[in-house]
């Protein structure tokens, strides 16, 4: 959905809620498609990596209920389908967030991949089970899962900014076309009327002449300020583990 310009107050709501499904579209797709690519095949290859250099833990199941050390048709499947999901909640979380992103390109995209890696990552190191008891070294296993989601947001952020362009596919794309791809949202379907709710409630909000602005630094810099404190949170967090795990 993204950031809801300003002023535009007279525009019909009709107009308004076309120009969020297209964002939403361009999103969609590159969350999807990123999240099987980055997160599905680079999460192959780092287990790959890690199975190789930790040989003794052949056969025992990951913490995901994988396998270590054998790859089969059914696993990988498996595998692309929850990555999938997952690059659709990170479209999710990209939709809502981007009309906070402040600065050049470059610095958007870093301050986007970093905090969102970070963040990821604190969830998904942990101290107990296997992935991170068993395979090591400690730096290469946290540090490629950390890698993953850096990536796969640096590559959404672009991406969707690409496509979000006044040319871009989704903006030229039929309508119905565009419809079409919110049906890969099935898999997390609860997700899309989350965003439904929020991009009715922030047009609304823009719609009320006497409020002030979504886009005021009140807002917006007090958004920004929460979201520095959870990556600082985040970063506390991981650094524990890895020491924990050292």
């Amino acid at each position: 959905m993204g950031a809801v310009a300003e002023g535009a107050v007279s525009r019909p709501w009709r107009a308004s809620a076309e120009d969020a499904v297209r964002r939403l579209a361009a999103v969609t797709v590159a969350g999807a498609v990123l999240g099987v690519l980055v997160g599905g095949i680079g999460g192959r290859l780092a287990m790959s990596l890690l199975a190789a250099l930790n040989p003794d833990t052949a056969g025992v199941t990951s913490d995901d209920g994988f396998t270590i050390g054998q790859f089969t048709l059914g696993g990988t499947a498996q595998l692309l389908g929850a990555t999938w999901q997952l690059g659709l909640v990170g479209a999710f979380f990209y939709a809502i967030l981007r009309g906070l992103a402040v600065g050049p390109k470059w610095f958007r995209v870093v301050s986007m991949s970093v905090g969102a890696g970070v963040v990821a990552g604190s969830l998904i190191v942990h101290t107990d089970g296997v992935d991170f008891t068993l395979l090591g070294p400690v730096w290469l296993t946290v540090g490629l899962f950390v890698a993953i989601p850096v990536v796969y947001a640096a590559a959404l952020t672009l991406l969707a900014e690409h496509w979000l362009d006044s040319d871009g596919w989704s903006a030229r794309a039929r309508l119905r076309t565009v419809m079409a791809t919110l049906l890969l949202w099935l898999p997390v379907l609860p997700l899309l009327p989350v965003l439904a709710g929020i991009w009715l409630g922030a047009e609304w909000y823009r719609r009320q002449p006497h409020l002030p602005g979504l886009s005021g630094p009140l807002l917006s810099w007090g958004a920004r300020g929460m979201l520095a404190v959870l990556f600082l949170v985040a970063v506390a967090d991981l650094v524990s583990d890895v020491r924990f795990l050292s």
